[in-house]
């Protein structure tokens, strides 16, 4: 945040022109308006330098500096945002993970989601927000090619202790299951599946904890398919299949949402992406209804610009992808049928 303490100065002496910050901040949010964030962000780097007490300005600062990919210098903003407090809390908070997603800081995003459940004064929206964003968070954790030395959050006395029996997941409640079945991936073994396959057939376990368990199993090799019961129906996941987990569908949405939205709102797209990504992921192995990826990509759009508060977002996103209001209902209704008490 160059020079952001700077006071203009002539002669020794300092000159505010009257209403000057109001018109700076006007043509900076112009700028945005127009996605000219660089030029934006120069102008509320200028409110810094009247002000560094300006939340707005460091509030700008901080979405320019997303938009333009310069997310170490965000997530210092970000930060001193949410410690100096704004009247905009969640709508930074949710900047702050989109932040540390796009760092692929997934630890540390696990470790603010769970620092902000535990506020008491949280919508049910925001709740099922941070559910989602803390399995999506865990599921990343396990992929390859991430780094995982950051470290954790480590809540459990199981994780630091070193041992643990398979019974524990059973017992663990849902909080906790994640981080004891990343543990468990370096413990399962093969004479371990009858045990496994009682867990993913079990009507009253976690959809979402049994798509992270289907991972490890796959990631260990352990078994070249397994059978799963997820919404109320009893499926056979084969792990080479190329449909495991919806991936190639959930790239083939991340493509169109990028088309569509990068060039209108790219923190917006990413947000979508990675609601997406999540979804199809738990939902799987059920079938997509409906199977189109310009339906979904536009369903993913409206949340993602719902929970950013933009008006008409179901109107505006439906345009702007071509769908029509009952191809976004049928996608809603699959959508509440698999989460009902989700933000869907």
């Amino acid at each position: 945040m160059k020079k952001y303490r700077k006071l203009i100065r002539r002669q020794g002496k300092v000159f505010l022109l009257p209403d000057l910050e109001d018109r700076i901040l006007s043509k900076a949010m112009s700028f945005v308006k127009n996605k000219r964030y660089k030029e934006a962000r120069d102008l509320f780097g200028r409110l810094l330098e009247l002000d560094n007490r300006d939340l707005k300005g460091l509030y700008g600062w901080s979405i320019c500096s997303v938009e333009l990919g310069e997310y170490r210098e965000a997530e210092k903003a970000v930060v001193r945002l949410l410690r100096e407090g704004t009247a905009y809390h969640d709508d930074v908070f949710r900047l702050y993970l989109t932040i540390l997603i796009e760092k692929k800081d997934y630890r540390q995003a696990l470790r603010e989601i769970h620092q902000m459940s535990r506020k008491s004064n949280l919508t049910h929206e925001m709740k099922a927000f941070l559910r989602q964003m803390e399995t999506f968070c865990g599921m990343r954790l396990n992929e390859p090619g991430i780094d995982r030395s950051n470290g954790t959050p480590e809540p459990l006395s199981p994780e630091r202790s070193g041992s643990m029996n398979w019974s524990e997941l059973k017992k663990a409640d849902l909080e906790n299951q994640p981080f004891l079945i990343r543990k468990l991936a370096s413990q399962l073994k093969k004479e371990n599946l009858p045990e496994i396959e009682h867990f993913l057939l079990d009507e009253n376990e976690n959809q979402e904890m049994k798509t992270m368990l289907m991972c490890v199993v796959k990631e260990s090799r352990l078994a070249k398919e397994i059978v799963v019961r997820k919404f109320g129906k009893v499926y056979r996941v084969v792990f080479d299949s190329p449909h495991f987990l919806y991936k190639a569908f959930a790239d083939r949405v991340k493509e169109k949402i990028e088309d569509v939205l990068n060039s209108e709102n790219p923190t917006l797209a990413d947000m979508a992406i990675e609601l997406g990504r999540l979804f199809t992921m738990n939902v799987y192995p059920k079938p997509l209804d409906p199977p189109s990826v310009k339906v979904w990509a536009a369903f993913f759009s409206i949340r993602a610009a719902i929970l950013n508060e933009i008006e008409d977002a179901e109107k505006r996103m439906s345009e702007l992808f071509h769908v029509s209001k009952t191809e976004i209902q049928t996608a809603r209704k699959m959508a509440r049928e698999v989460e009902p008490d989700s933000i869907w």
